[in-house]
């Protein structure tokens, strides 16, 4: 299949690609058998097996391989079972999408098989990703590690185990990676970025990249990520404008196919066709590179990066702000838990002790904050919500007590550094900063 047909199956909200994931056991003498594997299946209550076969074994790939049919909220998946030699990956070839400890490290590299897992995406990406992850983890409960082929990220067994017990499925930050490349320019000592994701084909959708820019890395770093989470529910057709958030005016982007837009731009640019000509490269998948739309012309989305920097609102899915709720909400136990042991109220000291009180060094303290959805001014639906980031003083009786870090666009009644109470039900997000570490929703399983 040439890349037009891989595009043109993509347009019609379809790929070509399966999900490959795989997982490392966590006892040496755990073995992968056909009965063990069809039991642990069978036995989940979270979805039906339908079938379970034997399947034609690929001496070069695999030394055992089966077939799954699953049903999972009334969708039906066929899933391929692979028991494989450890010996053929190299985990120094992959990254950390989450925090790993050095022990499970330790226990991957002292297995001789892992699972490997492909299935397509036959729900929302998230749904089919999750059902996969609970595949996972029916098969191997008590793992040591997990991998990603599609991201080529590495995953803890520990957040696996969290994931899947969970009836939300994790952030969609899982589903892919953002690799970001830079090269210096000789003449100024400038840096010129190169951000391309790996992971969205399996979702249905080209890659997204952003090509030969060097203003703005932090903020175009969020708008691809922003970006991506669009385009996960909701992904553009070619050169179709689309409206990604608001900094005072719109934020408009569009994207066009990497073997349109690199005719435009610059000769040996990171990214260029010097980066996508070998065989089998990876880079030269379906992709689409991102530009901004302003006055009818397609031009670098860094022209954004100053107002980018200065508080913008971004467009999220009523879809996704539903998930990050309930996600919240099911772990804020963890963080009230914590909050409770390390929150200490500021102490108030006198001017004159402020002035001549012994100059102790202070270590750093804990901070929480807790994302709220507020309704709007004269909301057109009764349901917009205004999703802003308070800084947690007390939690009573299911209720947050914060400080409003940053000042509304459509609530004209509330002002940076208002104090408030509101209801757990509001709750959309939340954050806690250690002195070492930072925690969410999706890594509470590192609060222990």
């Amino acid at each position: 299949m040439d890349n037009q047909e891989k595009y043109d199956l993509l347009a019609e909200g379809e790929t070509g690609l399966a999900s490959s994931m795989g997982i490392y056991p966590g006892n040496k003498n755990f073995k992968f058998e056909a009965a063990q594997i069809e039991k642990s299946l069978a036995l989940n209550k979270d979805f039906k097996l339908v079938s379970f076969n034997k399947a034609e074994v690929d001496i070069e790939f695999s030394v055992m391989s089966f077939n799954a049919e699953i049903e999972y909220q009334e969708a039906t998946f066929n899933i391929d079972l692979y028991v494989c030699e450890t010996k053929n990956i190299n985990l120094n070839d992959y990254g950390f999408a989450n925090s790993i400890d050095e022990a499970s490290i330790q226990k991957a590299t002292e297995q001789e098989y892992f699972l490997e897992t492909s299935m397509y995406f036959e729900l929302d990406p998230l749904s089919s990703f999750h059902l996969q992850l609970k595949v996972l983890n029916a098969i191997v409960p008590d793992a040591s590690l997990v991998i990603d082929f599609m991201s080529y990220r590495l995953l803890s067994a520990k957040w696996l185990s969290m994931a899947a017990d969970s009836a939300v499925p994790p952030s969609p930050d899982y589903l892919y990676t953002l690799h970001c490349v830079y090269d210096e320019d000789g003449e100024n000592g400038n840096r010129r970025y190169w951000f391309h994701t790996h992971g969205l084909h399996r979702c249905g959708s080209v890659e997204l990249e952003m090509l030969n820019f060097s203003q703005g890395a932090e903020q175009m770093n969020t708008l691809i990520n922003m970006t991506v989470k669009k385009f996960l529910s909701d992904p553009a057709k070619e050169k179709e404008r689309f409206t990604i958030g608001y900094d005072g005016m719109g934020i408009n982007l569009c994207w066009l196919r990497w073997e349109e837009a690199l005719k435009d731009l610059p000769k040996n640019i990171l990214g260029g066709a010097a980066d996508r000509d070998e065989a089998d490269n990876v880079h030269a998948e379906p992709s689409g590179i991102l530009f901004a739309v302003e006055d009818g012309n397609m031009i670098s989305p860094e022209i954004y990066a100053s107002t980018l920097a200065e508080n913008p609102i971004y467009y999220i899915t009523n879809e996704e702000t539903n998930r990050m709720s309930a996600l919240a909400k099911e772990r804020f136990s963890s963080f009230e838990r914590i909050f409770t042991r390390e929150y200490k109220k500021p102490e108030k000291k006198s001017f004159l002790k402020n002035l001549f009180g012994p100059k102790e060094d202070e270590k750093p303290g804990w901070t929480f904050l807790v994302k709220l959805g507020l309704t709007v001014d004269d909301p057109e639906s009764g349901s917009e919500k205004e999703h802003l980031w308070y800084d947690v003083l007390s939690i009573e009786n299911n209720q947050i007590k914060g400080k409003l870090l940053n000042q509304p666009y459509w609530i004209s009644n509330l002002h940076e550094g208002d104090l408030g109470i509101y209801p757990l039900e509001v709750l959309t997000d939340w954050i806690i900063y250690s002195p070492d570490n930072t925690y969410t929703p999706d890594s509470a399983y590192l609060l222990v």
